[in-house]
């Protein structure tokens, strides 16, 4: 930047005819250090800058590939946490009736790792949304069009943000994020960005589990639940884990019907599917299987333990009281409990086989129990078609 030859002083081109002072030179090059620190804090914010929107960019892209919140809501966390440390990160999916279905938390996880979490007691699941208390958070971008009013130019700096996200003028969730570090115009910025692959994602999760969702019981249907069938049992069989079905029946459905009516019958079918979905962890996969019979895939289970949970299950719908056009009546179910002990690597369709020999079991043994697979028991009838 600057150099002395023959007396003369050569600073960025410029020529002095004079030699400068001691004292000035050393201004000099003080200025010339402070100009290259600038230069090395702008180049490091660029970097840092840089960093943040290629792990926002990779996880954005990670968000489109899975169905699965559990996964989106990883990713967007993990993406969000490169902008900024997070206190919290509250989440709230809303279902087409604008009631809310889902609650994701930070918790702990063994290891001491926070991530979202789904919470499955949450006092405010199935309240309405407010619309007219959300729109205090949300500008008018286009007719069609929402965005948070906090992440919008100008906004005062915060230690915590609520952004109401919608998918055009459609609320797909309500996220809050929380910070001990005060949240600025440009990390505003970076956290929009994040928000469109996040909302588009959650969308997109929502239509697809409207179509691969029993209406009536509100749990899978039977297609999807063959197809992840079919990758937990490669899961299986590459890394040695458990995994484990169980089939259900409901007892005596046909009288239900002939006796009450089919309002009845879908009422027993709708309440059974609440209380199966509640028993479940979030891992397994319930499904309607077809009519008044229903199935659970259990990965990473043991028939023993699916066992347990099944019997759960049983306990609660002999508990349940149900009523119909003023007309109480009760409901029992039976289960049937099979694991991939002892199956080869073709013996896939083996695992339903067995759980429906041990349902049929549990049936001809009274009904109202639940029954594991052994290979001393009666040959079970046909499985209903698809």
């Amino acid at each position: 930047m600057w150099t002395r030859r023959s007396g003369r002083l050569r600073i960025s081109g410029l020529h002095f005819g004079s030699v400068l002072p001691v004292w000035a030179e050393g201004l000099l090059l003080l200025a010339a250090v402070a100009a290259s620190l600038r230069a090395w804090r702008a180049t490091s914010r660029e970097r840092l800058l840089a960093a943040r929107l290629q792990a926002r960019e990779r996880e954005g892209h990670f968000l489109g590939e899975s169905p699965d919140p559990r996964q989106i809501l990883l990713h967007a966390f993990t993406a969000a946490s490169e902008i900024l440390p997070l206190s919290t990160f509250d989440l709230y999916r809303v279902d087409p009736s604008q009631r809310i279905a889902e609650v994701w938390t930070l918790a702990a996880e063994p290891g001491g790792l926070r991530r979202p979490t789904r919470q499955l007691g949450h006092p405010y699941l199935g309240e309405r949304i407010d619309d007219k208390a959300l729109l205090q958070f949300a500008a008018t971008e286009t007719d069609r069009s929402f965005a948070p009013r906090e992440l919008l130019p100008g906004a005062p700096p915060t230690q915590r943000l609520h952004l109401p996200l919608y998918s055009g003028d459609t609320l797909v969730a309500y996220l809050t994020l929380a910070s001990p570090e005060t949240i600025g115009e440009g990390r505003k910025g970076e956290i929009r960005a994040l928000l469109s692959p996040l909302t588009a994602s959650l969308h997109a999760s929502r239509n697809w589990e409207i179509a691969v969702t029993d209406e009536l019981s509100g749990l899978f249907a039977r297609r999807y639940f063959e197809t992840r069938l079919g990758e937990e049992w490669a899961r299986h069989l590459r890394y040695g884990t458990s995994v484990s079905v169980a089939l259900f029946d409901l007892d005596h459905f046909k009288s239900v019907n002939d006796t009450l009516g089919h309002a009845a019958g879908d009422l027993a079918i709708r309440r059974f599917g609440e209380i199966l979905r509640a028993a479940v962890r979030g891992s397994d996969l319930a499904c309607r299987y077809g009519g008044e019979e229903f199935a659970v895939l259990f990965p990473e289970t043991g028939a023993g333990a699916a066992l347990a949970v099944c019997d759960r299950v049983r306990r609660a719908v002999e508990r349940e009281p149900f009523a119909s056009q003023g007309r109480a009546f009760r409901v029992t179910v039976s289960a049937g409990v099979a694991d991939a002990t002892g199956l080869g690597v073709e013996d896939r369709h083996q695992l339903l086989f067995r759980s429906d020999k041990a349902l049929y079991a549990a049936k001809d043994s009274g009904r109202n129990r639940v029954r594991l697979f052994s290979e001393n028991l009666r040959e079970p009838r046909k499985l209903p078609p698809a």
